[in-house]
């Protein structure tokens, strides 16, 4: 038998409820050409069993002597993949038809790229759409806020030539992390489409591990900085990290510091050339607008929307205004009386 073209990594532990819809959404995509590698790390339920009864010559499952962590469990599979391309999922969410096709067809249609992600659902506990930006630098620029790669593929030789490994110390943002190294060495591209549904659920590890996740991703995000400019301080980085993600702005004065803060990122930018400068300078103007939008939301229109409250919002002050996008839509909101 030919060896496949691509290789999906599946790591699991204790995904009895929800591995079996996964591996039967992975061994139903119109892309056929691949196996499907599941590395268990010592489940105690009955994953490895349900595995086990799902009988596909594709199916290739490898257990663990010892319980070794995700990034480590991840790290192994990366091992036994003798494939040209491999793709990762979890072992709870389940993977649309058209997932390894589109990225694969992706690739192909873009040599210089080495990895390829695109859109996914989230359901259960939480319900959403979610679309990430499909060009390399439009990518780059918003990898300095958030993992903005999601369920890719990747051609092995990116990780094989840089020896590229997921990092335990960065548990729970390994695959942030993963990303941001991936970053540095290959160019990256994203498929405008849903192909995957992403599972929330309260025994998760972002859900369980809530505090711990944000500080892991605040550390990739100085990465990300370091990554963009060595010329920018520890306090600067701090600064990122601590204010400029995060949500409201507190005054006029915050305000003008932020925007000082963008000035300054897209300065540091200029000279190390990493990302282009018009696409940079539209994420961190885009940032600032969801920042007023916020703090418009969470000071006027906690408890609903109402004339008399949009009123007040006019009333703010045009420095903290959110311009007329979000205005428009506060005013149908007020107009419709709708509930925060």
């Amino acid at each position: 038998m030919n060896k496949p073209r691509l290789t999906v990594l599946m790591p699991t532990y204790n995904v009895g409820p929800y591995v079996k819809e996964a591996v039967e959404s992975v061994l139903n995509q119109t892309f056929t050409d691949f196996q499907l590698l599941v590395v268990d790390d010592c489940s105690t339920d009955d994953t490895v069993a349900v595995v086990r009864s799902l009988s596909d010559p594709r199916i290739r499952l490898v257990e663990n002597e010892r319980n070794v962590g995700l990034s480590e469990n991840l790290n192994r599979g990366l091992e036994l993949i003798d494939t040209e391309l491999f793709a990762r999922m979890d072992g709870d969410d389940i993977a649309l038809p058209h997932w390894l096709a589109s990225e694969v067809a992706a690739l192909d249609a873009n040599p210089d790229a080495g990895v390829c992600g695109g859109g996914f659902e989230r359901f259960g506990s939480i319900q959403s759409l979610v679309r990430f930006p499909e060009e390399h630098n439009e990518i780059a620029a918003n990898m300095l806020f958030e993992c903005t790669i999601i369920v890719p593929t990747v051609r092995m030789e990116v990780v094989r030539h840089n020896n590229l490994r997921y990092r335990s110390d960065a548990f729970p943002a390994e695959d942030y992390r993963f990303w941001a190294d991936c970053l540095r060495v290959t160019r990256m591209h994203n498929v405008d489409d849903t192909l995957f549904r992403y599972r929330m659920h309260p025994t998760q590890i972002c859900s369980s591990r809530r505090e711990e996740q944000q500080r892991k991703v605040a550390e990739v995000r100085r990465y990300m900085l370091q990554w963009l400019s060595d010329e920018l301080t520890d306090s600067e980085m701090d600064y990122f990290c601590l204010r400029f993600v995060k949500g409201t702005i507190e005054s006029k004065s915050d305000l003008r510091e932020r925007k000082a803060f963008a000035g300054r990122l897209m300065e540091a930018n200029n000279r190390s050339r990493r990302i282009k400068a018009e696409v940079l300078k539209a994420r961190l103007a885009k940032h600032l607008r969801l920042a007023l939008y916020q703090t418009a939301v969470e000071n006027h229109f906690a408890s609903g929307y109402s004339i008399p409250h949009y009123i007040n919002y006019l009333h703010s002050g045009i420095a903290l205004r959110t311009g007329a996008k979000y205005e428009s839509k506060f005013l149908a909101k007020s107009l419709l009386g709708r509930k925060a």
